[in-house]
């Protein structure tokens, strides 16, 4: 018995042996096919860089004329009008994309003639790379209202993890009978494809007054109120009294003079982590309307991926309607 335990031992030893030299041929065979699979795998897409300067010279150029080094900005002259407007940088920032840098900018344009800035636009650019090539997605030219933007009025905003835009504020005025209406709008842009998509419009101030401020305003409405009021109340004075009020009412309806409206909106966005887009948190702050005192009130804000808007309520759309 001992002879054959004796004899046994070395096989085992043996076999054992070769199972571990097996285990580490299989091993280093699969290490060989991985190294050989990763030799073979495409290596990572090279990431590009964009020299900010040197960008913005070129799509200013191209985009506006010549630069002005007396007057610091870029001379663009209209070829319909054949004004020749200033236009500056007023935004510019540089996000990292898919194949590298992208950059964005916003620029703003006066005309030089004009002392006043009622004649004045702004232009919306992004510059990324795709398939390797630098490409340039641009608005340049879209009316800002009665003066030009500045860089306050020009907010960078995260719409999603892979999508960035503008929120640009324009501002509006027009002018009635004995009142005029200032609007202050903000308009959401971004990249979309192959062009700049307008994502929504609404209110960010809301102005009616009269003759001076919105105190001066409800004080000559309330001088008119009282009048109407006496008119009313006093006795009428012969036969013909009546009608001779009537034909004068006929003749021409009587100037109501405005009441006073301040409105003022805010807005935020949700923090972003993926390719869904941040709701509008959209708040109207306390105000005035009409005369009437408003309370606060704030919305939320949808986007619709199929038409790539944001779904704007109808008390949002309507303001001083």
């Amino acid at each position: 018995m001992e002879e054959a335990t004796t004899t046994e031992q070395p096989k085992r030893a043996r076999k054992l042996g070769r199972i571990a030299v097996y285990i580490f041929a299989a091993v280093g065979l699969l290490f060989s096919v991985f190294i050989a699979v990763m030799a073979l795998r495409e290596p990572p897409p090279e990431t590009h860089t964009i020299d900010a300067a040197e960008a913005i010279e070129g799509v200013m150029t191209r985009n506006y004329g010549k630069y002005s080094e007396t007057q610091r900005g870029w001379l663009y002259v209209d070829e319909e009008s054949h004004r020749t407007y200033l236009v500056t940088v007023v935004q510019q920032k540089k996000v990292e994309g898919k194949e590298g840098d992208e950059l964005y900018l916003v620029a703003s344009g006066n005309a030089v003639e004009s002392n006043s800035g009622s004649d004045s636009f702004y232009g919306v650019f992004q510059l990324r790379y795709r398939d390797g090539q630098l490409y340039e997605y641009s608005d340049p030219r879209r009316p800002s209202g009665v003066d030009p933007v500045t860089p306050e009025r020009v907010h960078f905003e995260a719409l999603s993890a892979h999508v960035w835009g503008w929120v640009v504020k324009t501002i509006s005025t027009e002018t009635g009978e004995g009142e005029e209406f200032t609007t202050t709008q903000n308009v959401v842009l971004a990249p979309r494809n192959e062009q700049i998509a307008v994502l929504t419009e609404f209110n960010a101030a809301f102005q009616v007054i009269g003759a001076g401020d919105c105190k001066e305003t409800e004080r000559r409405y309330a001088e008119w109120e009282k009048a109407q009021g006496e008119k009313k109340a006093a006795p009428a004075e012969g036969d013909g009294a009546a009608e001779t009020a009537a034909e004068e009412e006929g003749d021409a309806e009587e100037f109501v003079p405005p009441r006073c409206t301040q409105l003022a909106w805010s807005y935020r966005t949700d923090p972003v982590t993926d390719s869904t887009f941040t709701p509008l948190y959209i708040t109207r702050k306390p105000g005035m309307q009409g005369g009437a005192q408003t309370e606060a009130k704030t919305w939320k804000v949808m986007f619709d991926p199929k038409s790539y808007t944001y779904l704007m309520p109808e008390e949002l759309k309507n303001v001083g309607s």
